[in-house]
């Protein structure tokens, strides 16, 4: 099972580097596109706003290091251990993440001149690994760490690697609480109906081991183990794609939801309203729910009591093609014995509450704050995908239809990050660690997204009529 998990590592470093999160992405004043975040977004001045398509996602963690050899592997397909990435020397519980998500066609329009209607759509990949003993992930993989001749003993507790692909179609109601001259509260609501592709997970709440005289195997092997997967989920969970998922799709519908409120403040000494706003409050909780799935055979809770395990065999292996032996070799004979089955596997979404300011500073300077804190427990037996709690600052200058922001980001693992976004008319392009990726041959975060989107304003309001309000 070790090698199932380094593979899954290595499919996500390798996959999930050409598109990655939206970090900074907060402040563009085409709502359309931070539905996603607030839905109270979906209220805006424009007749109308339309997302054509958004790509962006993230890699991330403690565990491994990247090269700048590593964009390399974009092209060949292949990442080597020491070469293009490397161990973390962090000796902290090993964490990783990976998101790639895909905001296709949708858009937010005006009705009746007072009530806001969104359709929305996308795909999300999402996987975290959590609570990994760092002394057990130096044994595992290529280049391992040997065996000592002493007694060695190994604990995991409360360990969890999540990783679900699901498409979603979100449709979003807004309008106004309280409207004045100075000010205004907007709330909005999504209904989410997701489309469970495929999952796979492991849980281990308690296991330990010892090892002896480097004989390759784990000694007294003893833990529970919860095995939560969707048919097939085993030929594109050891893939370099896990898009492959769509091949067999589970095809699980279930729903989930997003609310939001948004309060805006516009001080107007004229005669004539003027739109916009100098100072913008947000709140918001997302991805209330989760996906229902139907389970594989192997699905369900397993108990490994006083076994031993050899695991030399694909502890230097590289070959990432076999992870259907994993299941064999050690669920389905009587190393693990199964404790109980199931025909549904529940995996949460990335709850979340989300706290955004976006201030005007000068006439095109701006500066956005954004707070994003995890909602979701880690737990073995109640498996679920999460974000990592982030605070971003992200100043932004406007020019016309061109503007460029700057976002800087720390994260709940003590990670800081300098990104640039450009805009260019209804199309941008950013990166949230870009500094980073650049500058440093020490790599642990790779961020990358891209967008276009368009805004159909509203008619120019008459100078008569407005003096006759």
């Amino acid at each position: 099972m070790s090698r199932l998990i380094l593979s899954l590592i290595c499919l996500c470093m390798y996959f999930t580097s050409t598109a990655q999160t939206f970090l900074g992405l907060n402040g563009d004043v085409n709502c359309v596109t931070q539905i996603r975040d607030n839905p109270a977004f979906a209220v805006h001045e424009d007749r109308a706003q339309i997302n054509f398509l958004t790509v962006g996602g993230e890699i991330g963690g403690n565990a491994l290091m990247f090269k700048k050899k590593i964009y390399n592997s974009f092209t060949t397909g292949q990442a080597t251990m020491d070469k293009d990435y490397y161990r973390s020397y962090d000796r902290h519980s090993k964490t990783m993440w990976a998101n790639m998500e895909v905001i296709g066609p949708g858009a937010s329009f005006l009705v009746k001149k007072k009530y806001f209607i969104a359709v929305t759509t996308g795909m999300r990949y999402l996987m975290n690994l959590d609570n990994l003993d760092d002394n057990v992930f130096r044994m595992m993989g290529v280049n391992a760490t040997r065996d000592t001749n002493l007694v060695d003993s190994f604990k995991v507790k409360n360990f969890a690697m999540t990783s679900q692909i699901y498409s979603e179609l979100n449709l979003t109601y807004a309008g106004f609480i309280f409207q004045s001259e100075d000010h205004t509260l907007v709330a909005g609501a999504s209904l989410k109906i997701l489309n469970g592709i495929g999952a796979a997970g492991l849980g281990v709440g308690n296991a330990s081991f010892k090892t002896y005289n480097n004989d390759g195997l784990a000694h007294n092997a003893t833990g529970d183990v919860n095995v939560a997967m969707t048919p097939y989920a085993n030929k594109w969970a050891i893939s370099t794609n896990p898009f492959n998922a769509l091949r067999n799709p589970a095809n699980n519908m279930s729903v989930g939801a997003d609310l939001g409120l948004v309060y805006y403040m516009n001080p107007n000494e004229t005669l004539f309203r003027r739109k916009g706003y100098i100072s913008r409050l947000a709140i918001s909780i997302t991805d209330i729910g989760h996906n229902s799935y139907t389970a594989s055979s192997v699905s369900g809770k397993y108990a490994v009591d006083n076994k031993n395990i050899d695991f030399k065999n694909i502890q230097n292996n590289s070959d990432i093609s076999f992870g259907t032996r994993i299941f064999n070799d050690y669920l389905v004979d009587t190393i693990a014995k199964p404790t109980s089955s199931t025909k549904k596997v529940k995996f949460g979404l990335p709850t979340a509450l989300h706290l955004n300011g976006d201030f005007k500073i000068e006439e095109r300077f701006w500066v956005n704050a954004n707070v994003l804190i995890n909602l979701r427990k880690v737990d073995a037996n109640e498996l679920s995908n999460h974000y990592i709690s982030t605070v971003t600052v992200t100043p932004r200058y406007i020019r016309g239809k061109f503007a460029v922001s700057v976002p800087f980001s720390f994260n709940i693992q003590k990670q800081g990050y300098l990104g640039v976004i450009l805009f260019a008319g209804p199309v941008y392009i950013g990166s949230g660690s870009l500094f980073q990726m650049t500058a440093s041959n020490s790599i642990n975060n790779l961020n990358l997204f891209l967008g276009s989107s368009l805004r159909i304003k509203a008619k120019r309001q008459k100078e008569r009529d407005a003096m006759m309000m």
